[in-house]
């Protein structure tokens, strides 16, 4: 299984990702992208349904969206939708990150936390549906992320068993082996699996 990686470092933020597919697929539908805005990051988390060159395919596509690098999360969710529309449909999460605000829209079967400083775990919630299916009425929402806490996004392909603790909690910059080792403890190898993880810095 080819494994990828995307990390990013600006606005009071460290980003780390890393998806691959499916056990025996060189290729799969899951993959994460993020880019920094004048004065947020903007990330996603995609997972299309279904696995191999199909997914892939479609995966690009969306991919292709996100590179052109609209900051509106609406906007940007409204251009995803009307491609996997096209193609097949996807569980996504897309973020804002903006000093201490993190905006979210997050559809279908993915999973989110913040493990806010000192200890308390808040659980992201995400709206049903699939984003290309039927025509969704995306659901925004906000949550206030205390400096040193860190936000966790996975995919399905991630095992329900895996939940954040304070052994996941980060020290230093060592978030993209964090996310490479959940990947390989949880990942299902049956299914493409993704992760992003996230730490806020600063002192306010």
């Amino acid at each position: 299984m080819k494994l990828s990686s995307q990390d990013l470092h600006a606005h009071g933020w460290s980003l780390w990702s890393s998806w691959r597919p499916k056990a025996g697929y060189k290729v799969g539908g899951d993959l994460c992208y993020m880019f920094a805005a004048q004065n947020t990051l903007i990330t996603s988390v995609i997972d299309v349904l279904g696995h191999g060159e199909e997914a892939h395919r479609c995966a690009l596509e969306l991919l292709n969206v996100m590179r052109k690098h609209e900051e509106n999360l609406r906007i940007l969710f409204a251009k995803l939708e009307t491609t996997a529309a096209r193609h097949r449909g996807c569980a996504l999460f897309l973020g804002s990150f903006s000093g201490p605000v993190v905006t979210y829209i997050m559809v279908g079967n993915m999973r989110g936390w913040v493990f806010q400083e000192p200890g308390k775990i808040e659980v992201l919630y995400a709206q049903p549906g699939v984003v290309g299916a039927r025509k969704l009425l995306p659901i925004t929402r906000e949550i206030r992320v205390r400096p040193n806490s860190t936000l966790w996004i996975c995919s399905d392909g991630i095992r329900r068993s895996f939940v954040p603790s304070k052994e996941h909690l980060l020290i230093s910059n060592e978030g993209m082996e964090l996310a490479k080792g959940i990947l390989k403890d949880y990942g299902i190898e049956e299914d493409d699996a993704s992760i992003l993880i996230g730490r806020r810095w600063g002192q306010s």
